[in-house]
């Protein structure tokens, strides 16, 4: 695997300038390794052109890759996300709205497709938030290992547990592996020589707000307040994650494999008045995410089209040559396609789902907790919905104007804002926000300890 060239992608809707095709020796992959790096930014991974050395392994496996330049969650929190990934279908129809809600019966999984066509599944979970109990996620696995002692697992024994059941099954099984990595998401308590990785000279701003589930000390016993300080830590864990990542792929197959490495949401640090959050905002930092995929005997190249996690399930069945039942009801779209050189038509648009605080200190927002916040963005535009209480809040942002999503100019293009609304709801449809599901109180502690409720 040498000699690799780097390939650029063309429009941001649609692919120009790759040349390479399938050659004719292209026969489907046997095996897939799924690999979620819980809250991990697109834009701190050093294949997307961070200075930091925060991902090696994955920006190794980049160079011989496809990398997705535009991905977007539809859901910026952890089970919502990975519901649509492993069902292709939107938040609002596969049930899983909010943190432990429950996936809809109705739903056939990616485990379950790949187990009814002889695949050996196993999955390996981090987070309390993807336990069997708190989300349904299980179903199709035959071996779903998320049970452990508080709200988090170390990765590295998530990863020993992953190569364990790697190495027990038979040569000739082909397999289907899930691999869930939390280390980077708050609180970030890099151990070892980890935590002295990535120092910043300057101690940046002090945090005014930080989160209950954010609060570090340092060697001291002194609370951190200093956002750089968060920040060399959010990176130390993003490095741990990827040591795992290179333990579990030096026993990987190449040959016979494909790879997937992704997030189910990003984070924002510092980029707006809640300086230290995730889950309750539409802006990129955290619905824009890294993708990496790697199939035997294909091309590195970099694609800008824009894409979505629904197209997850589509792709990796294709890939795999297993056909997608009829009935699935998928709502994302194979991209194989550009993993061939070829187009795709256009998206006129990208869907994401977040749930709200009750109140917006920067925007005096009261919003209702029942329901959701609700994004639709295209290469130039940005509509963000906020629930009200007693009113809907509209934001608009100019994208080619203001990448960064800093200024609302909805009441200055109110053609815009009504054309971007009404595809809105033209997407939510008739399911619209259904209420939340009932919680179980553990579940709902311990998911509020994470952050997650107010």
């Amino acid at each position: 695997m040498s000699n690799f060239r780097l390939l650029s992608g063309g429009a941001w809707f649609l692919l120009a300038g790759c040349l390479w095709a399938c050659g004719s020796d292209w026969r489907p992959a046997r095996n897939l390794v799924f690999i979620s790096l819980d809250t991990t930014r697109r834009d701190h991974l050093t294949n997307y052109g961070y200075p930091r050395a925060t991902a090696p392994t994955v920006d190794g496996l980049a160079r011989r890759s496809t990398v997705f330049e535009n991905v977007y969650a539809q859901s910026t929190h952890t089970s919502p996300s990975h519901a649509t990934m492993f069902t292709g279908v939107y938040p609002h129809l596969h049930g899983v709205r909010f943190n432990g809600d429950r996936l809809d019966h109705s739903r056939v999984t990616l485990a379950q497709i790949l187990l009814q066509g002889g695949f050996r599944t196993g999955a390996f979970i981090s987070g309390y938030t993807l336990r069997s109990d708190a989300s349904d996620l299980n179903r199709g696995f035959e071996v779903y290992d998320s049970h452990f002692d508080g709200l988090r697992r170390d990765g590295r024994l998530t990863t020993d547990l992953a190569l364990e059941w790697l190495r027990r099954r038979e040569p000739s099984d082909r397999y289907f592996l899930f691999l869930h990595l939390f280390d980077a998401h708050g609180p970030y308590r890099p151990a070892g020589h980890y935590a002295h990785l990535f120092e910043s000279p300057d101690p940046g701003p002090l945090l005014d707000r930080i989160p209950p589930y954010q609060v570090n000390v340092n060697a001291r016993g002194e609370l951190v307040r200093n956002l750089n300080a968060y920040v060399d830590a959010y990176d130390a864990m993003i490095r741990y994650a990827d040591d795992q990542i290179a333990r579990l792929l030096d026993e990987v197959d190449f040959d016979d494999t494909v790879i997937v490495v992704t997030a189910d949401h990003g984070e924002t640090l510092g980029e707006r008045y809640h300086k230290l959050d995730h889950g309750a905002q539409l802006f990129d930092e955290q619905i824009r995410i890294p993708l990496i995929l790697w199939e035997p005997r294909g091309s590195p190249r970099r694609i800008e089209v824009a894409v979505e996690t629904t197209d997850l399930l589509p792709t990796l069945l294709e890939l795999l040559g297993v056909a997608i039942p009829a009935d699935l009801g998928c709502q994302g779209r194979s991209l194989v396609p550009l993993l061939r050189g070829r187009q795709l038509s256009a998206r006129p648009a990208v869907f994401s789902s977040a749930d709200p605080e009750p109140h917006h200190g920067d925007r005096g927002y009261i919003l209702d907790p029942k329901r959701r916040i609700h994004s639709v963005r295209s290469r130039s535009w940005k509509l963000i919905l906020y629930p009200g209480l007693a009113e809907d809040y509209i934001e608009l942002y100019d994208l080619e104007n203001d990448p960064a999503e800093r200024h609302n100019v909805a009441n200055e293009f109110p053609e815009v804002r009504a054309g971007y609304l009404q595809m809105l709801m033209e997407w939510l449809g008739s399911s619209g926000d259904a209420p939340r599901q009932e919680i179980a109180p553990e579940v709902r502690d311990r998911l509020r300890e994470l952050g997650y409720f107010q």
